[in-house]
This record gives C-alpha cells, structure tokens and sequence, in this order.
C-alpha cells in the first residue's frame, strides 16, 4: 500500500493475537507500493536486550517513497541492529529478487518464493515452522590452521530445525585441521568441533 498502517504503537502480548489477526483482515491495499518505510517503522519496534525477527511478505515491487533498491538496502541496513533477522517471502512473478536476497542475506535471515498456483497457506505455514525452531544463532566457522576466504554468505544465517548450512569459499595450502563450529543456544555459547578434517 502506499501508507503504512499499525496495528498497535510497540510490541504486544501473544494474548491480543485475535485482535491482531481482525487488523490483517480489514487491511485493505491501495496506492503504490512502499517497502523502504514499511520496513523502516517495523525495524523501530526494536527493544533493548531481545532479538527481532522481521517477516517480510510483498507481492510487488517498491513503487512509493524509496524505490532504488541500493536505497532500500542502504536504509534497512542503518536502522537494523546486529541482532536483527530479516526473512523475506516473496509472492508471484513481481517480485524484486535481488532487494529481498540481498535484505535476508545481509541480516541473517533467509528468503522463500511462491510461484502463482502454488499453494501459499502451505509455503507460509512450512516457513512459519522453521523459523520458529532455531538451533544455533550467531553462527561462526573456524578453520584451524587452514587459510579460508572469500566465503559465502557472510555473515553465515541462523540455523533452523529441517534447514541446512551450505558454505562456498577459497582454501590455500590445504591440509589437515579441526573445524570448529560455534554459535548461540537460548543465549549460552556452543561449540562444536570436528577433527581431522583434510583439504
């Protein structure tokens, strides 16, 4: 829509999930298209001390306010905060694919696509499942004593329950190291290693 419309000022409890639910029915779209403050005023509900997950559903393209994709990008990423994770969900054929690949990837999130026929109550309901299982946060590798570099995606996502973690990048002077994998579960450091790993 070309506006952007709240449904309460601030987070609010699970208990007015009926309320919030009568909101989604009665919106109504109208105008143009304006991802950039849509996103902008849902990243300012942020409060100090918890994570925020942002899910972003759009059938379109940015058409109101900002509508250069760097733009866009440049915005979110000044008003995200480090613990911030952004899952996109793109809906038809008009979808902007770089702005929402490169928004999840830049806040480790993940981004799904429903082609038209498919069914989207199911693709949304599978999303909703995974993203609501997290098993490790903050996810970082380490190489040991092997030179790895130009590694993709950076910053590495989330990992979720029925998820994979698939890692590209360049090796020099392979050898025999140990593989540490480490990250965060509810908030306590994990490790993880794996030894005699040869490149």
């Amino acid at each position: 829509s070309t506006g952007v419309h709240r449904f309460a000022d601030g987070l609010r409890p699970a208990a007015d999930r009926g309320d919030a639910g009568q909101f989604v029915e009665d919106l109504r779209a109208s105008g143009g298209t304006d991802i950039e403050r849509a996103l902008v005023e849902a990243l300012a509900e942020h409060r100090e001390g918890r994570p925020q997950t942002i899910i972003f559903l759009t059938d379109g393209l940015a058409t109101e306010g900002v509508t250069d994709t760097q733009a866009i990008i440049d915005r979110v990423s000044a008003a995200a905060t480090a613990d911030t994770r952004l899952f996109a969900f793109g809906i038809g054929d008009e979808v902007n694919t770089i702005l929402l690949d490169t928004l999840a990837q830049g806040h480790r999130g993940t981004t799904n696509y429903v082609r038209p026929g498919q069914n989207i109550e199911t693709e949304v309901s599978d999303f909703y499942a995974k993203i609501s299982t997290p098993l490790l946060s903050d996810v970082a590798l380490d190489f040991g004593d092997v030179m790895v570099e130009d590694t993709y995606p950076y910053p590495l996502p989330d990992l979720f329950a029925g998820s994979q973690l698939v890692l590209v990048g360049r090796y020099r002077d392979g050898g025999g190291t140990t593989v540490t994998l480490s990250g965060e579960v509810n908030g306590e450091s994990q490790r993880f290693e794996y030894g005699d790993v040869t490149f």
